[in-house]
């Protein structure tokens, strides 16, 4: 690898699944994140985001081998987990936050809801239940590659994802992930206070010397917002980052990440906005410059 690329190494549920009401969401045990840091220390050279910003900046090329670690959504297990572990080690994560996941009052968020019926119901349960809940008798077919299929991800859990996320109006799918979430798991409001970082929890790490950068207000696919609504859900970041956390510079993370997610409108209002760099999810190398 050269000096001017980077491995982007992305997360997001940590936890011993084994300990919660949930041992069907897919996370990383944290037994096995211990492990893919002593590999990634033993094969890489873990950056930080700030050296990651120089390095785009024309200023110090990154080292051979860099690797730069990344959590989305804001999870309390950033906290209780990842943190921790990447505090013993003198390591520095970059996390990224919906800003309506957060706070005092955080609201619990559509793809979050998604994931927790999952593993409630199960792929098949959960999809009978979505589509009595949407009075259709079958879920489209996948005619657009929006989400690329993940090995661990069986085609009808894919599909019903899809039809959640992409094909159902926004109202209509906040409408049924509300409803089926009321009625299989339970108060949103309060497993959303349990899920997601606290403003102090977000403060302290912060001061630990950990990077935030803004996933967008509502975790919404950006590339199915018109200007004005993609705007919306990008320009406040950068001042409520700074304010929560006292950083100068915020990158940015598109939700679901894939090509098909974010548009040019996208690129230019990030820009305008004064986002210092911005991550997908295309599964390559970083390439500085490319």
């Amino acid at each position: 690898m050269s000096a001017g690329s980077c491995l982007v190494v992305m997360y997001h549920y940590v936890r011993d699944t084994r300990t919660t009401e949930f041992p069907q969401i897919r996370a990383l045990p944290p037994e096995s994140f211990e492990q893919q840091l002593d590999w990634l220390q033993s094969t890489h050279v873990v950056v930080t985001n700030q050296d990651l910003e120089t390095a785009l900046d024309g200023g110090a090329p990154l080292p051979q081998s860099a690797a730069l670690l990344t959590f989305d959504d804001g999870f309390v297990d950033h906290f209780e987990t990842v943190w921790p572990a990447l505090r013993k080690r003198g390591l520095a994560g970059t996390f990224f936050l919906s800003q309506d996941g957060a706070g005092a009052a955080p609201r619990l968020l559509g793809v979050h809801k998604t994931h927790f019926l999952l593993a409630a119901l199960g792929a098949d349960a959960f999809g009978r239940a979505v589509l009595a809940e949407c009075n259709r008798d079958r879920i489209p077919d996948e005619r657009r590659a929006v989400f690329g299929l993940d090995r661990w991800e069986d085609t009808g859990e894919r599909a019903i994802k899809q039809l959640l996320n992409y094909d159902l109006p926004f109202d209509e799918a906040e409408r049924v992930l509300d409803a089926l979430f009321t009625r299989h798991v339970g108060d949103a409001a309060a497993f959303a206070r349990r899920l997601y970082l606290s403003d102090a929890m977000v403060r302290e790490m912060a001061d630990g010397a950990m990077t935030f950068g803004y996933h967008t207000r509502s975790h919404r696919m950006l590339s199915r917002l018109d200007r004005s609504e993609q705007a919306a859900e990008i320009k406040a970041g950068i001042g409520w980052i700074r304010r929560l956390t006292g950083q100068q510079t915020v990158p940015f993370c598109y939700p679901w990440g894939g090509r098909q997610t974010y548009t040019e409108d996208t690129l230019r209002l990030l820009g305008d906005a004064g986002y210092s760099h911005a991550f997908n999810t295309v599964r390559r190398r970083a390439a500085l410059g490319a």
